[in-house]
């Protein structure tokens, strides 16, 4: 009885558990039966549409042949003509330009166009001129056999519409009731298209009112508040790491101290690029009924499995639906977190990504990703930031969060950002992103740009800019020239904040802006879109000058901005970590490179195309955002409109200067150290004992190449009696052969 009694048991466990499969299952097909149906419906429309268009078309044809050459169309035509005379005046040589109309509006309409009220909109158009063109006529002559025959005026129609208004409220009455009449029939018709069209009028007018053209001042900014113009009754704006604030206004005291205030930055010839040259995106169909059929088979796979939870809130973004999961008094949460395949497997998506708990909340996350994807334009959120004003300058528009809000960044207080992740997950459209941004909002002479890329073909748009400091970089040597002035920047700068007794360049600034003989200090941004390159060739001087950089730049306005597709510790190294606590992961291969970046697992759930994880510095857990995108035609339009105003631009950074040490070190370096690359790389491993029998040299020289190499970002880190790990491929070895040769030479 025991064995019998379990074996139901385990029975009813074993249907229980195959109970969400099938469900699962008759839920696709009732889904492709769904899917199908419509199909089927569509075809028949378009189907319908074309034959209605070509009959459309063949009356168009006849009736203006009727008009025009009767004679080619039998008694037929003559007698439609003789017809559309009588009946219509004037108005019948209309009839052929509203079948054609008809025709193109079947073929090139939206499937759901409102033909019937386009259709009565029409014909009262129609119908209230012709009765205008009578209303001129006395009423005694409009029904003479005489008047109609000749086809002038309105003809019979206009003559029954307008002989009892002219009886009954006269000429001029006519004229105030028709004139009604006809904008009641533009209305019907057109309803949408005329609301359509005024609303753009009004957000352009808005656009060019809010353009950053003429910033407003501080004093303005906080008499409005934190939150843009505009923004009242739509979704709110998320700030990262806070919301910019506007500086306290210091009153004078009765010694004489004079107040410290920053004014807006002073006016010149240049203007900021307006924000509508950017393209927007409409808003996309997405069916709540998807959503709904996931809930339940959550809801089933838990029950399956005997957890005691449910979904109680799904938030849909532009990438991926949060499904906010609670569990019951006393349930573990572990037991939720546990059964990310079978949730997976229920909704026939292997990406979803599970955490616990969602932060201010008593619910488990669920990411599923969305059969469609939202696109984010740059411009559906550029215009969300808000007027630039001098304490958010370097506010930038980063994507949408999975709730549809737009997601700012505040350079100036994360003060630097690294961004990593796989190649061709959108690194180099957010960094183009975040730079649009800075263009937009900063003049020349509030903000300067050092801009590094080693691969030559990401920032070719930039090239001739009046914000740049220098060109645009592509060779590790000039690029480590430039690290280095800035490193020697930032000391000069920090000696001005000295010598005027203030701790910030903002201070400085406002100090400036009421001493016309104090020279303001724009806001530096450094740009490094491949930071793997810089350090396979200089790797001592580039994290030297970046250590330094993000330790202490952030007081004198000197930002950096950094990129790789290399998330290992040999790039992403634990000095620039500890500097840079504001983090971007795009997708990476593994879990391992997630850690790297973030310090958590994550990243290698992403879905690419901008899909990142955002770690502002301040979050308990990072942000999932779909990044913007812009557009390469976006980008000229914006670098052409900042060309045409012909700002003259004079390079800081002389980058013809002496030899710098990076090409010191390569000439002193180990004659052997070539032929020890080859070994290293084709061994798969190094060490010094290796080097020392192949080589044929002694334990010393052995060991200095092997430090040698590994300075270089050829082999990794020492871990004890391990052999050292080789960091490039085989097919990259004459690569950076070729770069060596360039340095040296």
């Amino acid at each position: 009885m025991a064995k019998q009694g379990n074996a139901k048991k385990s029975g009813g466990s074993a249907n229980r558990k195959t109970e969400p499969y099938k469900n699962k299952n008759i839920g696709d097909h009732n889904k492709a039966t769904e899917h199908e149906k419509p199909e089927t419906i569509d075809a028949s429309i378009k189907r319908k549409r074309v034959v209605a268009s070509i009959l459309f078309i063949a009356l168009f044809v006849f009736t203006t042949l009727c008009l025009v050459y009767p004679a080619g169309v039998g008694l037929i035509g003559k007698g439609v003509r003789t017809a559309l005379s009588w009946s219509l005046g004037i108005g019948r040589f209309v009839i052929p330009l509203l079948f054609l109309l008809c025709a193109i509006g079947l073929l090139l309409g939206k499937p759901d166009m409102r033909i019937s009220l386009i259709l009565l909109g029409v014909l009262v158009i129609f119908l209230s001129v012709l009765a205008i063109f009578q209303t001129g006529v006395s009423p005694a002559d409009m029904f003479k056999t005489s008047r109609l025959s000749s086809g002038s005026g309105g003809g019979l129609a206009g003559s029954v519409i307008a002989w009892p208004l002219v009886k009954t409220v006269g000429r001029v009455g006519s004229y105030i009731f028709l004139t009604a009449a006809f904008l009641a029939g533009l209305v019907i018709a057109f309803e949408e298209q005329i609301s359509q069209a005024y609303r753009s009028i009004l957000r352009r007018r808005h656009e060019i009112t809010v353009s950053p053209v003429s910033p407003l001042t501080d004093a303005q900014i906080a008499q409005k508040g934190d939150e843009p113009k505009g923004t009242k009754g739509k979704e709110s704006v998320k700030y990262l790491p806070s919301a910019p604030s506007p500086p306290v206004e210091i009153a004078e005291d009765k010694g004489g101290q004079f107040a410290i205030k920053v004014t807006a930055p002073r006016s010149g010839k240049y203007k900021l690029p307006p924000t509508p040259i950017l393209n927007r995106t409409k808003d996309k169909a997405f069916s709540l009924k998807t959503n709904d059929e996931r809930k339940i088979a959550i809801e089933q796979t838990l029950k399956s499995m005997d957890v005691d939870a449910r979904v109680v809130n799904v938030r849909k973004g532009p990438t991926v639906s949060l499904f906010e999961v609670e569990v019951g008094t006393g349930e573990k949460v572990r037991r939720v977190t546990e059964l990310e395949q079978d949730i997976a497997y229920a909704l026939g998506s292997p990406d979803i990504r599970i955490y616990s708990p969602i932060p201010g909340k008593q619910a488990i996350g669920i990411e599923v990703p969305n059969h469609i994807r939202d696109t984010v334009l740059l411009g559906d959120i550029i215009d969300r930031i808000g007027p630039p004003a001098s304490h958010n300058l370097l506010t930038v528009a980063v994507g949408k969060d999975m709730s549809g809000e737009p997601v700012i960044l505040d350079l100036a207080q994360l003060p630097h950002l690294l961004l990593a992740g796989s190649t061709g997950a959108g690194k180099s459209c957010c960094i183009n992103c975040l730079v649009c941004c800075l263009l937009f909002r900063c003049r020349p002479d509030q903000l300067k740009l050092i801009m590094i890329d080693p691969k030559f073909v990401e920032f070719t748009w930039y090239e001739g800019l009046p914000h740049l400091l220098c060109d645009v970089i592509n060779e590790p040597e000039p690029a480590s020239k430039a690290l280095l002035w800035a490193v020697e920047e930032m000391d000069r700068r920090y000696q001005e904040l000295q010598r005027r007794k203030v701790v910030h360049v903002d201070d400085y600034n406002a100090i400036a802006s009421r001493d016309g003989s104090i020279e303001p200090m724009p806001k530096i941004v450094i740009v490094i879109d491949e930071l793997g390159d810089l350090m396979a060739v200089a790797r001592r001087e580039v994290e030297t000058s970046i250590s330094r950089l993000t330790a202490k730049a952030r007081a004198v306005g000197i930002h950096m901005i950094i990129a790789t597709q290399r998330p290992s510790v040999d790039v992403i190294t634990g000095v620039i970590k500890n500097n840079i606590t504001a983090r971007i992961a795009f997708q990476v291969a593994s879990n391992a490179d997630s850690r790297t970046i973030l310090g958590t697992k994550g990243a290698e759930k992403l879905l690419g195309k901008g899909d990142m994880l955002l770690d502002p510095g301040n979050l308990p857990q990072p942000l999932r955002v779909q990044g913007a995108l812009i557009q390469q035609k976006e980008i000229e339009l914006l670098t052409g409109y900042i060309r045409e105003q012909k700002i003259t631009r004079e390079d800081a950074i002389d980058l013809n200067r002496d030899i710098s040490s990076v090409k010191d070190e390569m000439m002193l370096r180990d004659p052997l150290l070539s032929e020890a690359a080859r070994i290293v790389v084709s061994a798969g491993e190094a060490s010094a004992s290796m080097l020392q029998t192949l080589l044929h040299v002694g334990y010393a020289r052995a060991r200095r190449l092997i430090v040698e190499l590994s300075e270089l970002g050829i082999v990794g880190p020492h871990e004890g009696s391990k052999s050292r790990k080789v960091l490039i491929k085989p097919e990259e070895l004459d690569e950076w052969f070729e770069r060596q040769k360039r340095i040296a030479g």
